[in-house]
């Protein structure tokens, strides 16, 4: 349901030191880009009704406070050698704060979160084969002082990603003129996919920073030239090799509860209701590992209360689904490669590099 057009969000930027002010057009700005995150300036302008500098404007203010942002990543999957992990940790209480922010540095964390139950910390890396699993989390997990446990489960099916969760402010109109390709629960698009090469990581990690740079800017920065750089792009944009993502602040989105349920299915039935799950408007990620629970579900609601309502209607209507673990987020250090403060805005960017080495050179 869309809020209430009066309705405001304010928060202090980190980066600015003003206050600003997240209003209904700014949502939707973002909802576009969520739909097509390197669109013309001129195209988003047209679906809003603003003028091209008026939309390039609003979306420098959001992205110079850290509340929204474009970025890039190449991931691999578990058909092609790859590996996705989401590790719960263990700490010390006096040396929790200062792991988190340790581990935020990896170019291969995605995501970090203090969670409530379960574990300390819960983190979201990628890494291209399972040897790359085990030297992280033994060589540079083991040795970190006041990590007492770390327990690893690996994705074997995703059904939903956060790149594919929108926010509701734009009309059925706006979205069909922006071509809204993969709305939640649709799978990658069709094709044999492009494998990632040695050159390719370059490109990625400058768009992992920045996802909006224009092809001018990505040459310069790599040395390609137009033609070159222009090649490798569609090659790996229209093999889903590479994948554009608009994220927003939990807060400023109006939801500030993140919630994950670690749950069991029948493993008959994971492939049948996964995909049920996964269009639920509410489902950010919805995604089958290994280990004593087959499904991981997160969301992102208004209230505590939402939580537990959802979690009920889940029940009603997947009678074979059994919620084991309830997580709430206390904080989200990290999220896809960004650095976030204590409001959940993101300060700087981690370049995200999942092919070097997961061990720091000593």
């Amino acid at each position: 349901m869309r809020r209430p057009s009066d309705e405001r969000f304010h928060r202090q930027s980190t980066v600015t030191g003003a206050e600003v002010t997240v209003d209904e057009l700014d949502l939707a700005l973002v909802n576009a880009m969520q739909l097509q995150p390197r669109a013309p300036w001129s195209l988003l302008g047209q679906t809003l009704g603003i003028s091209p500098v008026t939309a390039a404007r609003r979306w420098r203010r959001l992205s110079q406070a850290g509340i929204a942002w474009v970025t890039a990543y190449g991931l691999p999957h578990p058909e092609d050698r790859g590996c996705v992990a989401y590790l719960d940790l263990d700490c010390a209480p006096d040396r929790l704060r200062r792991i988190a922010d340790d581990l935020a540095e990896d170019p291969h964390v995605m995501s970090i979160e203090h969670v409530s139950q379960g574990c300390d910390l819960a983190v979201t890396a990628a890494f291209t084969d399972l040897a790359m699993v085990s030297r992280y989390t033994t060589e540079r997990l083991g040795r970190l002082p006041g990590i007492n446990a770390v327990r690893a489960h690996l994705a074997t099916g995703f059904y939903a990603e956060g790149i594919r969760w929108r926010l509701d402010s734009l009309d059925p109109a706006q979205r069909e003129e922006l071509h809204d390709d993969h709305p939640a629960g649709d799978g990658p698009p069709s094709g044999v996919r492009a494998e990632v090469r040695e050159q390719d990581r370059e490109l990625l990690i400058r768009l992992s920073v920045n996802g909006r740079l224009d092809q001018a800017e990505l040459a310069t920065a790599t040395g390609l030239s137009p033609s070159t750089l222009r090649r490798r792009l569609d090659r790996l944009a229209t093999s889903d090799a590479i994948r554009f993502r608009c994220e927003i602040a939990a807060r400023d989105a109006g939801r500030p509860v993140l919630a994950t349920f670690r749950a069991d299915l029948p493993p008959d039935r994971l492939d049948e209701i996964g995909p049920q799950l996964a269009r639920l408007p509410e489902i950010r990620l919805c995604v089958s590992v290994t280990g004593t629970h087959n499904l991981i579900l997160s969301v992102w609601q208004r209230s505590l209360a939402d939580v537990q309502r959802l979690e009920t209607a889940l029940a009603r209507r997947f009678p074979d689904l059994r919620v084991a673990e309830r997580r709430i987020s206390l904080r989200t250090v990290k999220r896809m490669g960004r650095i976030l403060d204590a409001h959940g805005r993101a300060v700087r960017a981690v370049p995200m590099d999942i092919w070097r080495d997961p061990v720091p050179a000593s």
